[in-house]
């Protein structure tokens, strides 16, 4: 499994990574042999609450802090300073004093840490996220679900699932590289009847050139603004979804229309086909495929990559996150990987996908490879065999940039 993720390791010799380093061993050296005599060992959280009278929040907090594998992971998880003085506290009597007295000297050096430190515990948890990959995506993991639930209600819609397939094939002009996604939104809901859901727009560069990238349907020569050129309807619900589709110059936006009575789709898969999206022989060790903007919040993102058996085959994904630029300002190319100011600290898994049919199907999703195989069949490419890969990702944060990017072995 391949990970990608923007935030740069921090560097553990530092006089901040010291200290912290240092009084997550101090508390923990005094924390765990006190804990192990109230709660035993292995520790159980019930004989806190039984003996020293912990209500159970606090008991299962501290046994897990004395479980963990390491000091930073330990400090991760262990409770506040109010929550050690309040275990002090109803241990009187029950431990040996001096585990007590030593562990109160512990808890005013993680206090005096904390107080030096602007945001507090919050601080202190992205400072050791650098250095810890599970305290970062555990933090990653809250901040997306709140961020989830309160875009949610500021959009006025969600969905439970978006999953998008992107086949990367030759193409029938030489030298030139065709891309087909297909898109898929699982569980759409809708606050506010009276307003317009944008599911997704595609930006085609060098528009009016011969040589331009084309946006067209599965199935059609020239472009077309008809719902149905676009709609999978193996993948939607039905009746099939009013969507709308709006061509602004090289873009192509496609939009739910707003109904008051209309039932919201529990089921829209759209896809498309770009012609000449890539060249195929590339000057660059990397080749950025494709740009996504989120604009509907959701539980569970999943993005595949799929490229046509012997296309680029030292080719490996990455994926980038990064805030978006001015409106109205050129875009800006990011070598993936690369440091760069607009780089967002988000964490990304990418794993590569079982070879044939199986590599379209999705836990959770039972008609995916269904919709999908639809989709390649209208195109007429439902034979060609492929490699993929897939990022999954749990609350992913909407108006992101997330990048897809092929890296080389060698340049093409």
């Amino acid at each position: 499994m391949l990970e990608t993720t923007t935030a740069r390791e921090s560097d553990a010799s530092s006089p901040a990574g010291q200290r912290i380093a240092r009084v997550a061993a101090e508390l923990r050296a005094c924390l765990t042999p006190l804990v192990i005599e109230l709660a035993g060992d292995p520790p159980r959280p019930m004989r806190l609450t039984q003996g020293p009278g912990l209500d159970k929040s606090l008991a299962s907090r501290l046994v897990q802090a004395v479980r963990t594998g390491g000091d930073l992971e330990f400090l991760h998880q262990v409770p506040s300073p109010n929550g050690l003085r309040i275990l002090v506290q109803h241990a009187q009597g029950l431990a040996d004093t001096s585990l007590l007295r030593d562990l109160e000297a512990a808890v005013k050096r993680f206090e005096s840490l904390l107080d030096t430190l602007p945001g507090g515990r919050q601080t202190l948890d992205a400072q050791m996220g650098e250095a810890s990959s599970t305290i970062r995506e555990r933090r990653e993991q809250i901040a997306r679900q709140a961020s989830f639930k309160a875009q949610s209600f500021l959009f006025g819609h969600f969905c439970e699932t978006l999953t998008t397939s992107l086949f990367v094939l030759p193409s029938a002009e030489p030298g030139q590289v065709d891309m087909i996604e297909v898109q898929r939104r699982i569980g759409l809901q809708r606050a506010a009847a009276s307003v317009a859901l944008p599911l997704l727009s595609v930006h085609t560069a060098k528009p009016g050139r011969s040589d331009a990238p084309r946006m067209l349907p599965l199935a059609g020569a020239e472009p077309s603004t008809a719902p149905a050129d676009y709609l999978v309807a193996e993948g939607c619900s039905q009746p099939l979804p009013d969507l709308q589709v709006q061509s602004d110059g090289a873009t192509t936006i496609f939009v739910l229309r707003p109904g008051v009575d209309a039932p919201m789709p529990a089921r829209v898969t759209t896809a498309f086909r770009v012609l000449r999206s890539e060249t195929l022989a590339q000057a660059e060790p990397w080749v950025i495929l494709r740009t996504y903007m989120l604009h509907t919040p959701c539980r569970t993102l999943v993005r595949d990559i799929h490229l046509a058996a012997g296309l680029w085959p030292d080719a490996r994904p990455e994926v980038g996150f990064y805030l978006p630029g001015p409106s109205g300002t050129p875009p800006v190319v990011i070598e993936p990987g690369q440091p760069h100011l607009r780089r967002v600290n988000l964490t990304a898994r990418i794993e590569q996908l079982p070879p044939g049919a199986r590599a379209l199907e999705l836990d959770g999703v039972p008609d995916q490879r269904t919709a999908v195989e639809a989709a390649l069949a209208r195109a007429g490419v439902g034979g060609i065999a492929f490699r993929g890969w897939r990022c999954r990702m749990g609350y992913p944060v909407p108006l992101i940039e997330m990048q897809l990017a092929l890296r080389f072995a060698a340049v093409h």
